[in-house]
């Protein structure tokens, strides 16, 4: 019952109740507040049919698999299209590269297996990753998450690669029919986001009401920001995460992303999962108390969930 006594805030959205269980398991107590859902739109859906054309049709070698969801509409274009076993023996010839185990946990339901899962799974450690392995000449796809960067495109053609890119949906602080599809067949019990909620949230925080708070993902730390912006209490929020909140980030991508917009990040584990997540924040109060250090020094730890 180390978190005892302590409100913490959670802002994702796809296993906001599962985070909420293991808070409450650790004795503090949850407050859901989700800033990120997904949705797909005509233009998305034909781009992700384009994306299976090119897979099934170009010489690929490699595929890169950002995310769970992305798997998941991408199977479910084919299938509408009658090409879902045909693209898997497809994938079973190209090298796959998922970000992290939720894609490669995706494929491995659909039958492909992944054969790199990198270290470093930020955009700049997957671009280094694969420009070690003699790129040049060879065809590189990735299915892109919510989010997009151009760093690996440009990684790749610089060193001689050629890149097809897609997503099949996009973030956004609501959560659409159809990515609510997604998430139910991928067995997510998710919990719908809601800009009054997250805006409810940022009051909270100002109001000193909330202990910690979570990100589990680089689209629920940016659109709460971006909904304190709109309402113009950005610079306050920030001051307020900087000043007694406890931030918690669950891996280098969502640091970052807080951290570019200067917040401080107090915990993120090394290893990158909400249990660890948890466990870090635990050693990181300990800590705080036993040894009296700086409200705002980053703690990494809990490699076990």
């Amino acid at each position: 019952m180390s978190l005892e006594g302590l409100t913490i805030a959670v802002t994702g959205s796809r296993r906001a109740t599962e985070l909420a269980r293991l808070i409450k398991s650790f004795g503090g107590t949850p407050y859901i507040a989700p800033t990120v859902g997904i949705e797909t739109r005509e233009d998305i859906s034909q781009e992700t049919k384009n994306f299976v054309g090119a897979l099934l049709v170009k010489k690929v070698d490699y595929a890169v698999f950002m995310t769970g969801p992305g798997v998941y509409s991408l199977m479910s274009s084919a299938r509408a299209m009658g090409l879902e076993e045909k693209l898997k023996n497809r994938l079973k010839d190209v090298t796959v590269v998922s970000r992290s185990a939720k894609p490669r946990q995706a494929l491995s339901k659909h039958g492909v297996a992944t054969s790199i899962v990198p270290i470093d799974n930020t955009a700049h450690g997957i671009a280094m990753e694969l420009s070690k392995r003699n790129v040049h000449g060879k065809s590189v796809a990735i299915l892109w998450h919510g989010s997009y960067s151009d760093v690996i495109k440009k990684r790749l053609q610089n060193v001689g690669a050629r890149v097809i890119e897609s997503s099949t949906y996009q973030y956004s602080l609501a959560l659409e029919d159809s990515g609510a599809k997604v998430l139910r067949e991928m067995g997510f019990n998710y919990v719908p986001p809601s800009a009054s909620k997250a805006l409810h949230l940022i009051g909270d925080l100002l109001r000193g009401r909330v202990d910690a708070v979570t990100f589990t993902s680089p689209p629920a730390a940016r659109n709460l920001l971006r909904i304190a912006a709109k309402h113009r209490l950005k610079k306050s929020l920030i001051s307020s995460l900087n000043n007694g909140v406890i931030v918690v980030a669950v891996g280098p991508p969502t640091r970052k992303t807080l951290e570019e917009s200067g917040v401080i990040v107090d915990v993120m584990p090394q290893t990158y999962k909400m249990g660890p997540m948890l466990q870090a924040l635990e050693a990181y109060l300990k800590k705080r108390n036993n040894e009296k250090i700086p409200s705002k020094q980053r703690v990494t730890g809990a490699r076990n969930a």
